[in-house]
């Protein structure tokens, strides 16, 4: 009976052409092979399972090989059949190896010339858990080592690589490898190796496998004695993973705002022993696909999945604003941290984060407050879309007669008288030394509207209101700006919603050119603050006043305003 091989073993290449998704490496190293003009240093840097080690080796062949075929050792001469068992391949792990003695040693022994092969190879996995001692014993006879001696060093953390080992050897950086390729080469070793599994079931096992061959190589072997064809379905039980149809239903839910079918679908997850910390990172990375999808023309490109799958989260990103999907991937975040140190109920953890996405108002930082206020938005932009104005008029028609069902717009609009204003309406400006204004003047204030209006009409004209002295105490430059009602009237010609925000407010003149505005809406100065917004207030305070003020937006709480409607039945 045989020895049996693991996959990753058993197809590991044998030569450069077999080597996929790092030909940007093995074309250079195969050029060098066929003109002798292989270096004397190599670093060989990337991710796990992308080659390096295998690159390494046949590199090692290639150098000595007596008939290169394309820079590929032949496999047949002395020296490519040798090289299984040489001592003159050496190869290091510098994680168990990564002293000072060892590195001495090594450069004990460099000096004697290769006993089979034409040079004597070097390779050392891991180089970056070599300890300073040892690399700076390394430095020498890396820099100018004997003619035959050739050093291969390979490493998953470049950044741990110290600057004088860098520059003395020649560096290649390894690609993860894409999902399409990792599969096509899967579905060649299922079929050699017949694995009875489906296309579907292999991109799956490609797409975990994030660009590393060799761990896809392991997840393959676990369907070898299946008696029966392996669907994604069950590939995904055996993983140990929820599956992108599970993640689809909580993202459903998750945008439908249905808190119940949520718990349910964790519940489930939960009951069949799903890996709470996989659900929750199978979550994120479908959030970022769904992310790439609402700002790429063509997704598929950056997108590990399939046409349909695709699809899907294409139409996620139409049903999610950007401030959701940022939310809920911070929330995500947020979860496999705590998971990562849970001393209390995992499931508890992974609840209540997806509460807080299905019911933003349960969470209270700024994040939740910005996306409750895009939807908002978004809600008051499709009533104006749909003829609803931003804010309904001051006056209440007194109807005469019923309108009819078959012209009742034109029967409502007729009973509205036009709304007459002359210089005698406009209060005068008030001058510094006027006594400061405590409140809104109660003849002002338009009547609240009777409830009954069949239908809102366009929004009144507004009324300039008296600007109030500067408060006792203050800087001696710091006025009132007496145009206040203008810059408001101004503003609503642009963005009625930004006017609103301004209304009952205050403007002060300082320093020669900043504007103070004293709101009393507690969410107008996050509001105000949105570039464009505020590009729309500074446009209408420079057509008032002549110049482009630094504006300064602050909330001031009016006791006498009166209080702010709940918004939270909106959202």
């Amino acid at each position: 009976m045989s020895e049996y091989k693991a996959l990753y073993r058993k197809w590991r290449p044998s030569v450069f052409s077999d080597v996929i998704g790092q030909e940007h490496i093995t074309s250079i190293l195969k050029n060098e092979v066929m003109a002798g003009s292989v270096s004397h240093a190599y670093l060989f840097c990337g991710s796990r399972g992308t080659g390096k080690t295998t690159c390494a080796k046949i590199l090692s062949k290639a150098v000595s090989c007596e008939n290169p075929i394309d820079g590929d050792p032949c496999g047949k001469c002395s020296y490519c059949r040798a090289a299984e068992s040489t001592l003159d391949i050496y190869e290091i792990d510098a994680a168990s190896h990564n002293g000072v003695d060892n590195i001495r040693e090594l450069r004990d022994t460099v000096v004697y010339p290769p006993s089979e092969m034409k040079r004597r190879v070097y390779i050392i996995d891991e180089v970056h858990m070599l300890s300073d001692g040892a690399f700076n014993a390394l430095l020498k006879t890396l820099e100018e080592p004997p003619a035959h001696a050739l050093f291969i060093l390979a490493t998953t953390e470049l950044r741990k690589i110290p600057a004088t080992i860098l520059s003395r050897c020649k560096r290649f950086d390894f690609h993860r490898i894409t999902a399409e390729k990792i599969c096509e080469r899967l579905r060649l070793i299922a079929d050699d190796e017949g694995i009875k599994i489906t296309d579907s079931a292999l991109m799956l096992i490609s797409r975990l496998a994030a660009g590393a061959m060799r761990d896809a190589l392991s997840m393959l072997e676990l369907f070898i004695m299946s008696d029966h064809e392996v669907d994604e379905a069950e590939a995904s039980e055996r993983l140990g993973v929820v599956g992108r149809s599970v993640v689809f239903s909580l993202l459903d839910a998750v945008c439908n705002k249905d808190s119940s079918r949520a718990l349910d679908i964790i519940s489930e997850a939960y009951d069949n022993s799903k890996d709470l910390s996989v659900l929750c990172s199978e979550l994120s990375d479908t959030l970022r696909d769904v992310l790439i999808a609402k700002y790429v023309k063509e997704p598929s490109k950056l997108i590990d999945a399939t046409g349909a799958d695709i699809d899907t989260v294409c139409g996620f990103a139409s049903r999610l604003s950007d401030e959701k999907i940022i939310f809920c991937s911070d929330i995500c975040e947020d979860m496999q941290n705590r998971l990562s140190r849970a001393v209390f109920s995992r499931r508890t953890i992974i609840e209540t984060g997806i509460l807080k996405m299905c019911e933003e108002r349960l969470s209270r930082d700024s994040a939740t407050l910005l996306t409750r206020i895009a939807a908002l938005e978004e809600k008051l932009n499709t009533l104006m879309r749909n003829g609803v104005p931003a804010a309904p008029s001051a006056t209440v028609p007194t109807a005469t007669a019923a309108p009819t069902p078959q012209n009742e717009a034109q029967a409502y609009e007729e009973q509205i008288p036009e709304a007459q204003f002359s210089d005698s309406d406009v209060p005068p400006m008030p001058s510094d030394d006027d006594i400061p204004f405590d409140g809104p003047f109660t003849d002002d204030v338009p009547p609240e509207p009777k409830k009954t209006v069949p239908k809102p009409i366009a929004p009144r004209p507004l009324t300039p209101r008296p600007i109030a002295a500067a408060p006792s105490g203050g800087a001696s430059d710091r006025k009132p700006m007496a145009s206040y009602a203008e810059f408001v009237e101004e503003t609503e010609a642009v963005d009625k919603m930004a006017a609103s925000m301004l209304e009952g407010g205050r403007a002060y003149i300082s320093g020669g050119n900043v504007c103070e505005l004293e709101l009393a809406n507690p969410i107008a100065p996050l509001m105000l603050s949105k570039s464009d917004k505020n590009a729309v207030i500074t446009s209408a305070l420079e057509k008032i006043l002549g110049f482009a003020p630094v504006v300064k937006i602050s909330y001031v709480k009016a006791e006498t305003a009166a209080p702010l409607p709940d918004l939270s039945s909106l959202l």
